[in-house]
């Protein structure tokens, strides 16, 4: 009996019959079986397409490394530099000085940062600043606070009257208009107390101490101490 010979079964083009024949067998359309359902991939598709579209209409391009000074103009500008530095709004820009504020408007253009992050950067760097500052003030008023505990512990009963006694000092030998406290305001507790002992040395081995043994008030007997210079022997005590 003869061995049967299968034919090779030819798929109908169906539909695709009506497409041109370069197109009619493109692998793009053998899976959909009838035109519906290509419309509808067509629809999905074209949804999609749309969709894509519009997010990619608000998206930046990626800065090239060979980009041209225009480009990255262009660059920075739409990421929201502004086009010039004066442009900036910078935290605290009507409290610093002009230069200070221009150098870092430059600074920030040069860079291409966006103006609502130069803002936000400016004023975490201003908040940095007061709390180093405000650590640093704190740090010296508690050094003060500590180093004139223990001078008022050595000193005792004679705190108030020393005090008083190196303020008058300070202004009488000083020839200065600025109180004591206030001209070391600012220095270490190490300066303001290693003045205070000296004017108090001082005080003691020239004879002005004297108000710490008369309860506060300064006797006046110091006239030849006054004119000292103009003798060559040492100052004589009364």
């Amino acid at each position: 009996m003869p061995e049967e010979v299968h034919q090779p079964v030819v798929e109908s083009p169906g539909w695709r019959a009506g497409l041109p024949a370069e197109i009619r067998d493109n692998e793009t359309f053998v899976p959909y079986k009838t035109v519906g359902d290509f419309a509808k991939a067509h629809i999905e598709t074209a949804t999609k397409l749309k969709d894509a579209e519009g997010k990619l209409g608000n998206s930046i391009p990626k800065l090239s490394p060979n980009a041209t000074p225009e480009e990255r103009e262009k660059f920075f500008n739409l990421l929201g530099r502004p086009e010039k530095p004066e442009g900036y709004e910078l935290d605290g820009e009507d409290k610093n000085a002009p230069e200070w504020t221009g150098y870092w408007r430059n600074e920030l253009h040069k860079i291409g940062v966006p103006k609502d992050q130069a803002k936000a950067i400016s004023a975490a760097f201003n908040n940095q600043m007061k709390s180093m500052v405000d650590q640093h003030n704190a740090k010296l008023l508690k050094e003060n606070s500590d180093a004139a505990t223990a001078l008022k512990t050595e000193l005792g009963d004679k705190y108030d009257a020393s005090v008083a006694l190196v303020s008058r000092l300070w202004k009488q030998w000083g020839k200065t208009e600025v109180d004591f406290d206030k001209a070391f305001a600012t220095e270490t507790s190490a300066n303001r107390i290693t003045m205070m002992r000296f004017l108090l040395n001082v005080a003691a081995k020239t004879g002005e101490d004297s108000s710490l043994r008369a309860s506060g008030q300064r006797q006046q007997q110091l006239a030849t101490f006054m004119t000292y210079d103009k003798s060559p022997a040492p100052p004589r005590r009364v």
